[in-house]
């Protein structure tokens, strides 16, 4: 009878598993070398999964739907300021305007995209797991170089509208669009590690956006990573933008 239990627990929480982790992708464990440099050259990223695409409008109305103190009429301004889903003509529907149902969902603030990945079993992808899983060169590329400059090619262009869902490209792990479509939270977006003398602090260190920042930075000519970098440093949870959505993380297993 117990080994009966024991067989209907794993098949229970297999299951649960798979049912968070659908349209996501599995990242093996590895190692990654931080734009700032840390105390140590690479870090070590556990195994996780992470969100094939970026959350859409449909899924973030649905969240909206199911938890209404969430509504852009509901939220506090401590958690959302004034622009939070201004692009959403109507409280708590995108009916009316059908064309962005399956775009990237933008003008969210943190603290909603965490709520959101929280009520969904997940959470927001770190920097560094975000920056690892982003690392990966588009498919069929196979020049590191090549991706850097692509990178800067999409920042130099405008962003595509909110309404737009055509992907831009798949990296090599197959996940979609994580340059080159819309900006993405992370759940340590305000805490820049640097080294300094062997300490690490979770302040923006003095003349980070100037000259200086080169001197912390592990790779002076990345100008892609200093831009986003910069733009992480410039939020605060609250804000939103026109151009900021999000995807989520879950761990690879539950002990971590």
């Amino acid at each position: 009878m117990k080994l009966l239990l024991k067989f209907l627990l794993v098949l229970i929480t297999a299951s649960c598993l798979q049912a968070q982790t659908e349209g996501m992708v599995p990242l093996p464990a590895g190692t990654y070398k931080p734009f700032i440099k840390q105390s140590t050259e690479t870090i070590e990223i556990k195994a996780f999964f992470i969100d094939a695409r970026q959350v859409t409008n449909r899924e973030f109305l649905h969240f909206v739907q199911h938890n209404p103190k969430w509504a852009k009429e509901n939220t506090p301004q401590i958690f959302a300021d004034a622009d939070y889903l201004s692009h959403w003509n109507l409280a708590s529907s995108i009916d009316h305007i059908p064309s962005i149902a399956d775009a990237p969902v933008v003008n969210v603030s943190w603290f909603a995209a965490r709520a959101f990945c929280e009520w969904n079993g997940k959470r927001l992808p770190t920097t560094n797991e975000w920056e690892y899983a982003a690392s990966a060169l588009p498919r069929g590329e196979t020049n590191s170089e090549s991706l850097k400059e692509l990178i800067l090619n999409w920042y130099s262009r405008k962003m595509p509208d909110v309404k737009q869902t055509a992907s831009v490209y798949q990296n090599q792990y197959g996940i979609w669009d994580m340059h080159g479509s819309v900006w993405e939270w992370v759940s340590d977006f305000n805490k820049v590690m640097y080294n300094d003398d062997g300490r690490n602090s979770e302040q923006i260190p003095e003349g980070f956006f100037c000259g200086s920042a080169s001197l912390n930075a592990s790779d002076a000519g990345d100008y892609a990573s200093f831009v986003r970098h910069a733009f992480r440093g410039s939020l605060k949870g609250n804000f939103t933008v026109r151009r900021l959505g999000f995807r989520c993380a879950a761990p690879a297993n539950k002990s971590q």
